[in-house]
């Protein structure tokens, strides 16, 4: 990335283009000498679920992982990964987990082990705010897309006839290019894409109303890891004991969905 590109990703998102390593526990747990620690991958590029306020590591993923390590009784540490090597991390056994709001798919599943969903959500198309040429899907023929490298979005543009199809590191890179306009759309998720809006984080843009898929977000392990059964078990107590519904209202500013 040149420095004059660097410093437009820090401009639209503050420190959430900061690369860290952070340890982060609950403070007022008492861990006993003997806890679990799992070492789990993220990418904070992503805003709201995963990235850095002030060089501290924060986020709904975040939030979400404490909260089920608190329920369960482990120590979480999180190591910053690119998001297209996550997978392979936790392939070779790097890793113990990973969340980066990550989609659990089928494509996805033949490599890794995923949690129970965690989080609804979908692909959206964004385009400048007085671009009324790119309706809907069948519009995205022969354009300039811009997705995250590794992501849903990405497979679902390499897809679309004649596009032209530009990947890039993290969600704020691809706003940044639609906004001085290097291409003509951006494929992305919905509910990032939304906060990303409403937070001020991104001008000049609109999301199209019709959703281009239905997904979930997961937590990913290494194939048969015995980890998954026990973050499953903490997402259950989170969701159950009203943790879950405080972390959701807390980042979103409503109830979650009722499924």
């Amino acid at each position: 990335m040149e420095p004059s590109f660097r410093s437009h990703v820090k401009q639209l998102f503050g420190a959430a283009a900061i690369i860290v390593l952070a340890t982060v526990l609950p403070a007022s747990v008492a861990w006993s000498e003997d806890a679990k620690e799992l070492l789990f991958a993220t990418d904070p590029t992503y805003p709201p679920f995963e990235f850095t306020k002030n060089g501290v590591l924060t986020g709904f993923d975040i939030d979400l992982v404490e909260a089920i390590a608190k329920a369960e009784g482990f120590k979480v540490k999180f190591e910053n990964v690119p998001f297209d090597g996550i997978i392979p991390a936790l392939k070779a056994g790097t890793y113990d987990a990973a969340v980066a709001a990550m989609v659990a798919t089928e494509e996805r599943a033949k490599s890794i082990d995923f949690s129970d969903p965690y989080f609804k959500t979908g692909l959206v198309i964004i385009v400048g705010s007085a671009d009324n040429t790119i309706l809907g899907e069948k519009d995205l023929a022969d354009k300039r897309i811009a997705v995250e490298v590794g992501s849903v979005g990405a497979a679902k543009a390499a897809k679309v006839p004649g596009a032209q199809v530009s990947t890039f590191n993290g969600s704020p890179p691809t706003f940044i290019e639609l906004s001085n306009g290097n291409v003509d759309a951006v494929i992305a998720d919905g509910a990032s894409s939304n906060y990303a809006v409403a937070t001020g984080a991104v001008k000049g843009v609109k999301i199209l109303p019709d959703p281009l898929s239905t997904d979930d977000y997961a937590i990913g392990f290494p194939k048969d890891s015995e980890n998954a059964d026990l973050v499953n078990d903490g997402l259950k107590k989170v969701m159950a004991n009203g943790e879950y519904t405080r972390i959701y209202k807390q980042w979103f500013g409503v109830e979650p969905p009722k499924n």
